[in-house]
């Protein structure tokens, strides 16, 4: 957490007033900013009250007494955007106490409110306003702007004459801990700030949780994350690290996307949650054509589930159902690939056959076959099975989990077309490689190919929340397209086509219209590829790089933990696989911090 959001009710509420005494009171431990100013400034003003305190100048200053977007237009000069200020956010060590200007909905720029700098800053906030005659009033209605955009102070704080039934009304009808100046002097960072974790949380953590991938005894403390921000995680020991794999590959464009997070409060005003059966709404209706739209089966259909084991679930048992209906029931053997992982639920796991995830429940599983991924390979296979596969799986150019293993376009297409030739449906498990992270939205079309199912997840929200959507082709929904009831997909989850998360995915694919993802792509591409592409078998596409590193064990080497905390070392999250060392950071990431990122990968190689 990098420090507290001073706002005001509106213009002279007493922010720099109430920033002036806070730092007289706490000098020694906080900073002041001020982003953007205009008249009389109150960054000198801040300067000369406490003289000892530090303070940085300001992004912008005018002369001009009036509001800064105006200001900024009779001066003939840009106002700073959003992305401005989060890039020049002064790097110390020290909490920053950074003063707004106006109220929270104060025009921040031709079409943003200040409201979405807090939102982008995620910083706790500090509402001030004076305890003359109107506090009440002021007071709730700039919580309720705030509450419009998923925002609530940490904290609020009356400046001058006490007014304690104020200070009660305001309590009552905002929720938020009210405090008169003099109390508000007193209190500590983390009553103010809204912050912190107790001091016994990773102890508490241990009692109470079991993570994912993680042995119970033997595995590293957890990293406690109080914030995220574009490529950044904040920790709660102060510390600000790079997320270098997207957290688990689904934060897309960065952490807290402004437009992204803007969609689910515009949501949260309409919806909470819906069932799915003979019901729709408009976020699903709109996300599905999206997604058709950049498929290659625009007359197809989607079918939403929750994540990527429950997308290649539909797919799976779709697959095998639709033999059914063609009269080939015979049809129940599935091939996956080595090194080949599709999820962890019994369908997926199945299709995947990692011999160390799920060997112990391999008695459990259907029946699949796993061939080298090799066109030749699969072709051998199937026609040594005539009449018995019902389809083929695999993820398109990078196996992520098997060990961030690639293939060529040439390669998928033969695959394709094996399949293709020999009449068996065709999944692309592209959970991880859709959304743009091997260059292209999906993988598969750099092999100029259409599967029959299409399965995707992880960034379909840009990683703000959990979707998956599998998308069926035409030919495979006709034979659905029935009054037969016995022939109906019975499949379905509590909280399939989840509203608010399906417009996010919505708005999520209407960005992508403009490409910038693109271009931040083929940016991180050419920088690895300088950077690290001269490393003896580093493997890179679009936003991924990956290196293999000698050391005896595979997934379970001891040298993957090693090589994560040499890592962190260099304020770098990179989670192994194994002995893979792999980065794949979400495509907002700056030069600067691709540069630690590679920096990390040498030093930990070496």
């Amino acid at each position: 957490m990098n420090g507290f959001v001073v706002c005001g009710t509106d213009t002279d509420a007493g922010k720099t007033w109430f920033c002036i005494e806070w730092l007289k009171a706490n000098a020694d431990g906080y900073v002041y900013w001020k982003p953007v100013e205009t008249g009389e400034s109150d960054t000198a003003k801040v300067r000369a009250a406490v003289p000892g305190a530090t303070v940085f100048d300001p992004l912008l200053q005018l002369g001009e007494a009036i509001a800064p977007t105006l200001a900024a237009k009779r001066a003939g000069v840009a106002m700073p955007n959003i992305a401005d200020v989060l890039a020049a956010i002064p790097v110390c060590e020290k909490p920053i106490v950074l003063e707004t200007f106006g109220s929270p909905l104060s025009p921040f720029g031709p079409s943003v409110l200040q409201a979405e700098l807090l939102v982008a800053l995620g910083w706790p906030i500090v509402l001030v306003t004076l305890s003359t005659v109107g506090a009440i009033g002021r007071t709730l209605q700039a919580c309720a702007g705030l509450r419009e955009y998923g925002l609530q102070p940490a904290a609020i704080v009356l400046m001058g004459e006490r007014d304690e039934y104020a200070e009660q009304e305001i309590a009552k009808f905002s929720g938020c801990d009210v405090i008169s100046k003099a109390e508000a002097l007193a209190k500590q960072w983390h009553r103010l700030a809204g912050a912190s974790a107790s001091d016994n949380s990773i102890e508490r953590d241990r009692a109470a949780i079991w993570h994912p991938y993680t042995p119970l005894v033997g595995a590293d403390d957890p990293l406690e994350i109080v914030g995220a921000l574009a490529e950044f995680l904040e920790l709660a020991d102060g510390r600000r690290i790079i997320d270098g794999i997207s957290s688990w590959w689904t934060i897309q464009h960065g952490h807290r996307h402004p437009p992204l997070m803007n969609a689910l409060r515009q949501a949260m005003t309409k919806f909470d949650h819906v069932m799915f059966a003979g019901i729709t709404h408009e976020p699903a209706v709109e996300a599905a054509e999206l997604l058709l739209e950049s498929s290659p089966m625009p007359a197809g259909k989607v079918f939403y589930s929750d994540n990527g084991s429950t997308a290649v679930e539909v797919a799976l048992k779709m697959a095998y159902q639709v033999w059914c209906h063609r009269g080939e029931p015979q049809r129940t053997l599935f091939v996956g690939f080595e090194n080949g992982y599709h999820g962890d639920t019994f369908g997926a796991m199945a299709a995947g056959r990692d011999p160390l995830f799920f060997a112990k429940f391999d008695p459990l599983l259907f029946r699949t076959l796993r061939v080298p991924v090799s066109a030749t390979a699969l072709a051998d296979v199937l026609d040594q099975h005539p009449n018995q596969v019902a389809a083929v799986i695999l993820e398109p150019l990078v196996q992520g989990a098997g060990g961030m293993r690639m293939h060529s376009p040439q390669e998928l297409r033969a695959i394709f077309d094996v399949c293709h030739e020999r009449g068996v449906y065709f999944i692309a498990d592209e959970v991880m490689t859709g959304g743009g992270r091997t260059g292209t939205f999906w993988a598969h079309e750099r092999a100029g190919i259409a599967p029959d199912f299409l399965c995707a997840g992880k960034t379909l929200t840009g990683g703000i929340m959990p979707l998956a959507a599998t998308l069926i082709a035409p030919h495979v929904v006709e034979h659905f397209q029935t009054a037969d009831r016995t022939k109906t997909f019975f499949h379905g989850h509590s909280f399939t086509a989840y509203p608010l998360a399906c417009a996010v995915a919505a708005k999520n694919l209407k960005n992508m219209r403009t490409g910038e993802w693109k271009r931040n792509v083929e940016r991180i591409e050419t920088f690895w590829l300088r950077s690290l592409g001269h490393l003896p078998g580093v493997r890179i596409l679009g936003s991924i790089v990956a290196i293999d590193v000698e050391a005896e064990g595979g997934y379970l080497a001891e040298v993957g933990a090693a090589m994560r905390r040499s890592a962190l070392e260099e304020g770098v999250l990179l989670r192994p696989l194994g002995n893979v060392l792999y980065a794949m950071p979400p495509y907002c990431t700056s030069d600067l911090s691709l540069e630690r990122i590679a920096s990390a990968i040498r030093s930990t190689i070496r």
